[in-house]
């Protein structure tokens, strides 16, 4: 082998392996990006844009909505205050973990123009009862029976929490379960954003 032929050979092992290392980091900065992302963050297409409306049975905590029309709350009925509207269903084990939470945020949070409310989805109306009263719901929840609520919303699992804003703005998703110093933080954030200089 001549001395030209070696030295086309070494620069074609050169430009191959500099492929190989370039393709090699990228799927590695792929991987990388994915592990430090927080899975319970969702980019929803809905933020920032109006709620959709919903109308569902309410279970328990009426007496804290403002208005129940037979039986039923709709979303345009709580306007003008801070919901988190939280999915959420008997047999979701996530949901067993969140449900003390959820109570403690609303139990420092409803004076102050602020609702939870609790759809409970693919349930029924009794284990829904049951598990609050397990667990010791005391904030509104209400059953979504034909499941265009959690359609409209596109809820992909249980638990997820929305932010809606008291212009009925959806101003945060979260997936999994929630915390009361997360909710409140939010919150805080939102209300302060409504209430600052424009």
């Amino acid at each position: 082998m001549t001395t030209a032929s070696k030295n086309q050979k070494k620069q074609r092992h050169i430009v191959i392996s500099a492929i190989l290392f370039a393709v090699a980091a990228v799927i590695f900065g792929i991987l990388w990006k994915g592990l430090t992302l927080n899975p319970t963050v969702v980019k929803s297409s809905q933020l920032g844009k109006p709620a959709a409306n919903f109308e569902v049975e309410v279970l328990e905590g009426s007496s804290w909505l403002p208005k129940v029309s037979a039986g039923k709350v709709s979303l345009q009925d709580l306007r003008g205050r801070t919901v988190i509207l939280n999915f959420w269903a008997s047999w979701c084990v996530s949901c067993r973990q969140e449900a003390k939470e959820l109570e403690t945020y609303w139990q420092r949070s409803r004076e102050k123009n602020i609702i939870v409310l609790g759809i409970a989805i693919q349930d029924t109306p009794e284990a829904a009862k049951d598990f609050a009263k397990e667990h010791g719901k005391t904030y509104p929840i209400a059953i979504d029976s034909n499941g265009k609520t959690s359609i409209d919303y596109g809820v992909s699992g249980v638990p997820e929490t929305f932010i809606i804003d008291q212009n009925g703005v959806i101003q945060h998703k979260e997936t999994g379960p929630v915390t009361a110093e997360l909710l409140e933080n939010l919150s805080l954030r939102y209300q302060a954003s409504l209430s600052g200089p424009k």
